[in-house]
């Protein structure tokens, strides 16, 4: 194939402050026994699983970002495919002709009046992948389809966050509003007291 190899290119990293992060993580997720990837149920509330479960199945965006994982694998399958022959055709006929009874020629039992003739056929062609063009396409399609599925998981946590954000927004100021009436029971309490 033409053209180099994808590389991944060398990122500096931070010594020790990583090190050490990577340690304590690895510590915390030693002693998790969860699923990570449904986080929110570690809240036990029944209400957030069900707006994560309704978010996942109204979502459009989500639904679009899984729509396109299927346009990467069929990308993908269109790209293996043309690596096998473009053009097929299959052909074949039959003949059969024969003289007329009433034609004026002279026949005589050695004579055969009739012939006979068959054609089968078959063609492929292809273009061939000297180059490596459409083993590079495959390597593309691949990738675009890691890609969609990396989207896919993107989405799905932006998701998942943003309605258990907003979620515990929404608790929080109920709390705050029953100690604000709390609040003010007690401070009518205390001035009646005072009257």
């Amino acid at each position: 194939m033409l053209g180099p190899d994808f590389a991944k290119p060398d990122v500096p990293e931070p010594g020790d402050w990583l090190l050490e992060q990577e340690q304590e993580q690895e510590q915390t997720f030693q002693n998790t026994s969860f699923d990570t990837r449904e986080w929110w149920k570690v809240f036990n509330d029944p209400a957030l699983d069900s707006l994560v479960d309704t978010a996942y199945r109204q979502n459009l965006p989500l639904q679009v970002a899984g729509l396109r994982i299927l346009e990467a694998r069929a990308q993908l399958g269109i790209a293996t495919g043309l690596q096998y022959p473009q053009q097929q055709s299959v052909g074949g006929s039959a003949q059969a002709v024969g003289l007329s009874n009433n034609s004026p020629n002279f026949f005589s039992a050695l004579t055969d009046d009739s012939f006979k003739t068959y054609d089968l056929g078959f063609d492929a062609a292809w273009e061939l992948d000297f180059w490596g063009r459409y083993r590079r396409g495959i390597e593309a399609a691949e990738s675009n389809l890691s890609a969609s599925v990396a989207d896919y998981d993107n989405a799905l946590v932006s998701l998942t966050a943003e309605v258990a954000r907003v979620y515990v927004t929404i608790r929080t100021l109920q709390e705050r509003l029953t100690i604000a009436l709390n609040n003010i029971k007690l401070q009518e309490e205390s001035l009646r007291i005072a009257d």
